[in-house]
């Protein structure tokens, strides 16, 4: 593993050329500074100038974040081409390419504070604990960590050609479909989700809520569910643990009980 450096106080212009070749060498870069992002691909944005915190992973992926919340504002996954330059007049220019789909994010800096260049090496490996049948019993015992008043009414129900996760009835007597999401929720998972809401629409002659739970949503995510109707719950993946912990206790408790 090569030291974390740093870079502070330099120009723009000679700060290209340091991201250029820490990006051709794969390195983790971190940017502190001001800039604006421009998406587009399966559709298009603009992010106006901020202060901001940019991360090129080494896989090629790249992240902004604002300095508030904790998902990114603006993202790209692994990324085919990543582009670095200096343009007088315009600024430092970080281009990221993706071939599959074509995406494009460029992200000009206007003032750059502090960068962070290193080679970092992760192999540990991952667990998560509960699997999404797993996070579906705990919401479906608990359905007031989704919203109070609901009354659930089936789980896996037939829907069109698939089946959402809970089927429910909300305090208002209006029907509720339910889609969960243990990872992060793309715009795919809001689109199956919308399809369920059609499809029972079509089928039952009434529109149901929609409602996407995860614990994390992509921002092509909450833009769709937005421009859809549909509505959208955070989940704490902690919290629903620390429930499953309780349960299977209990469980274990009564059959250690009985065995006696």
């Amino acid at each position: 593993m090569m030291p974390l450096r740093t870079y502070s106080g330099l120009g723009l212009e000679s700060l290209a050329e340091t991201l250029k070749s820490a990006v051709a060498r794969r390195e983790l870069v971190v940017i502190f500074g001001e800039c604006r992002v421009d998406y587009e691909g399966r559709a298009a944005s603009r992010l106006e100038l901020g202060e901001r915190v940019v991360i090129i992973k080494q896989d090629g992926a790249v992240l902004v974040h604002r300095p508030q919340g904790y998902s990114p504002v603006n993202w790209q996954p692994s990324t085919s081409v990543i582009e670095v330059a200096f343009k007088p007049s315009i600024g430092l220019v970080v281009h990221a390419v993706r071939d599959k789909p074509r995406e494009y994010l460029t992200v000009v800096f206007t003032r750059v504070d502090l960068v962070a260049v290193g080679d970092y090496t992760d192999q540990a490996e991952f667990t998560m604990y509960l699997e999404e049948r797993d996070v579906r019993d705990i919401l479906v015992e608990n359905p007031w960590i989704i919203e109070d008043g609901l009354r659930l009414l089936e789980v896996e129900k037939p829907i069109g050609d698939g089946y959402v996760d809970i089927y429910g009835v909300d305090k208002s007597s209006r029907h509720v479909l339910v889609e969960l999401k243990r990872i992060t929720a793309t715009r795919e998972a809001a689109l199956q989700l919308y399809k369920y809401v059609e499809d029972y629409k079509r089928e039952r002659g009434e529109t149901p809520r929609g409602i996407l739970v995860a614990p994390s949503f992509a921002p092509t995510a909450l833009e769709t569910l937005t421009r859809l109707g549909l509505e959208y719950r955070y989940v704490d993946l902690k919290k629903l643990w620390e429930l499953y912990k309780k349960k299977t206790t209990r469980k274990t408790t009564l059959h250690e009980f009985l065995k006696r």
